[in-house]
């Protein structure tokens, strides 16, 4: 399932703090570090063909908090809490809201001369199959300006935003963890070519390679061709499948508009687990795409305006259940709109029918302030 757009991106930048000088000292350091943060009100709805509305209403604030660098040394911290305000039922609001107050920024950040970065501690990540936010270590290597290497270890992990929150963080893959590497090499000003490996000890072995092409078709007119593979060797450990993903995407942009689709088609015993820690899924809901012999297709039409965003999306998957091969279709739109400086409001819907299961649509809406 995507993240809530408005919320990774705000999530996002309460790392980014901008900086000062280097200090010369540690209380210069935290004097002079800079903070930043948001406050929003959350909502969302669900409702199952036959079934009763779920849903909740709920309030957040975020603060982030970064030094300014001592030795190449920053310390960085932010604290998420979220209030409930209503709910449909008993229990909606804590299905999804699983702790009311959590630390998701404590890491140590270390800026090297020219060749990157290292940070430890609990931070936010988004590569292609680990997202949200992991307590480990990371490092981000530039050794040429076409190439930058990132590569770590993940222990824990926690879901931190304005529709879900973890209870904590979790432990990975029974406490031992996950591996990852990723390569962004571009040798070429408009080919991009991403390899990467994650590695669960007694889970799995998933090498991948992604390939990102971008390019003028006509004056006016951009274009961008992805293509991914990922292959999962699982340990026997695992007691699941090997498998692999294949996916395809093609996108056009023209002025404000855009529009595109792709295709993505999983082994006829699943994906192998690599969906485990994290995924890129094109769809709000997506429940299907990753299931054993699952192919599916989607078409997206898009307007990004200065202070208007609009998007819609449709597509279908087939996938095997077992016993049958039964097709899930679902409808994406979403809209966000700039209301003033920094106050952003966010509109999701969310239309999913199966015709093995019942069908349901979900709605969400956030109204975001970021400072």
């Amino acid at each position: 399932m995507k993240r809530l757009s408005g919320g990774l991106v705000l999530v996002g930048q309460l790392m980014l703090v901008p900086l000062a000088t280097a200090a010369d000292s540690w209380s210069e350091a935290f004097v002079n570090g800079a903070a930043n943060g948001q406050v929003a009100a959350y909502g969302t709805t669900t409702k199952e063909k036959g079934g009763e509305r779920e849903g909740f209403i709920s309030g957040s604030v975020a603060l982030a908090y970064r030094t300014v660098p001592f030795y190449r040394l920053s310390l960085g911290f932010g604290a998420w809490a979220t209030t409930r305000m209503a709910q449909e039922n008993d229990g909606d609001y804590r299905a999804e809201i699983g702790s009311d107050a959590i630390i998701h920024q404590a890491y140590l950040h270390y800026a090297g001369e020219g060749w990157g970065e290292i940070t430890a501690g609990r931070h936010e990540i988004d590569l292609e199959w680990l997202n949200d936010y992991i307590l480990g270590g990371s490092a981000q290597i530039t050794p040429l300006n076409n190439l930058e290497l990132t590569l770590g270890w993940a222990g824990r992990q926690a879901v931190v935003d304005l529709d879900e929150v973890g209870a904590g963080f979790s432990r990975l893959n029974d406490n031992k963890g996950l591996y990852f590497i990723d390569l962004q090499y571009a040798p070429l000003e408009w080919l991009t070519v991403n390899p990467y490996y994650y590695h669960a000890p007694d889970l799995f072995r998933a090498p991948g390679l992604r390939l990102t092409a971008a390019y003028e078709i006509m004056e006016n007119l951009k274009a961008s061709t992805t293509l991914q593979f990922v292959k999962s060797a699982t340990d026997s450990a695992s007691g699941e499948e090997n498998g692999d993903l294949f996916w395809l995407e093609q996108t056009f942009a023209r002025g404000d508009f855009g529009f595109g689709g792709g295709y993505l088609k999983a082994n006829s015993k699943g994906v192998g687990l690599v969906d485990s820690f994290g995924d890129q899924s094109p769809f709000e809901e997506g429940n299907r795409i990753y299931e054993a012999d699952a192919k599916t297709w989607y078409l997206e039409l898009a307007y990004e305006g200065k202070a208007l965003s609009l998007t819609a999306l449709y597509g279908q998957t087939h996938y095997y259940d077992g016993t049958g091969k039964p097709k899930e279709k679902e409808l994406n739109l979403v809209a966000g709109y700039g209301l003033y400086e920094n106050l952003d409001l966010e509109l999701i819907y969310a239309d999913v029918r199966n015709n093995a299961e019942s069908d349901y649509y979900t709605f969400s809406q956030a109204l975001v302030y970021s400072f």
